[in-house]
Formats: C-alpha cells, structure tokens, sequence
C-alpha cells in the first residue's frame, strides 16, 4: 500500500510593495516569492532603467514581459539585486549616481557600472565599489 502525504501548500505571495514594506524579512526569503510588475516599474523608475535595460538583465523575452503581470521568483532575485545597488547608490551619492552608473569606469575594466547588472557576480562587484567610494578607497 503506497503512502499518502499530505501537503500544506504554502499561500502563495506575490511581491507588490518595495522591499522595506516587508519589514524584517530577509532578502533570501523574499527572493522565493513571485514579483509584480508594478514593482518591477517602481524598480525601474528608482533606476531610471529603460525596458531594453531591464531585458538584458532579467530572465524573460520582451513579449513575456508586456504579456504577464507577474513574474517567477528567478525574476524577484535580479530585482531585488538591481534594487538593492540602486538604493544603495543614491543612498551614498545622491542623484549623480545615475550618471555614474552610464559613465565607462576605469577600476571596473573600463565598462559602464550599468552593464554589471546581468549577474550576480557583477551585482556583488558593484556593491564592493560603492562601498570603497562610500569609504574614500579610490583604487
């Protein structure tokens, strides 16, 4: 006789507020949840980010994303990254760290800060750059 299992199926949560409105939920945790497209475009309007900008970054074609209105939690992760450089950057510099971003940089290979958002691996060296500047580490 084969063994029934019950399942409790967690509600399901869909991201709709920005980050801080979760108060001491961890980035981890909310990283597992769906994404709504209206928090997606706050993202975009904190980053000044086109569409085109965000569709190198996210997992999803043009047409997925005029289509859905609410993504996968592979989606949720790179906006909270690009969300957390974001908030970061302007927490630290202000306004003009838009223009940085857009701006080619030596100590970062000589490409646009803006580029290093398609990964994980670039998110983490953005955030160690701003946190050298916030410190006065130039090189």
């Amino acid at each position: 006789m084969a063994k029934t299992y019950k399942t409790s199926a967690a509600p399901r949560i869909v991201l709709e507020e920005p980050v801080s409105a979760y108060e001491q939920t961890s980035h981890y945790e909310l990283a597992a949840h769906a994404i709504s497209k209206k928090y997606i475009k706050r993202v975009m309007s904190l980053s000044h980010l086109t569409v085109s900008d965000l569709i190198g970054i996210i997992p999803v074609s043009l047409d997925t994303y005029k289509r859905k209105s609410e993504f996968n939690p592979a989606v949720t992760e790179k906006i909270l990254e690009v969300e957390e450089v974001y908030l970061r950057g302007l927490e630290a510099f202000g306004e003009s760290f838009h223009k940085w971003m857009d701006t080619e940089n030596v100590s970062l290979g000589g490409i646009r800060p803006k580029q290093l958002l398609t990964n994980s691996f670039g998110i983490r060296m953005l955030l160690d750059e701003i946190g050298r500047l916030e410190h006065g580490v130039l090189a």
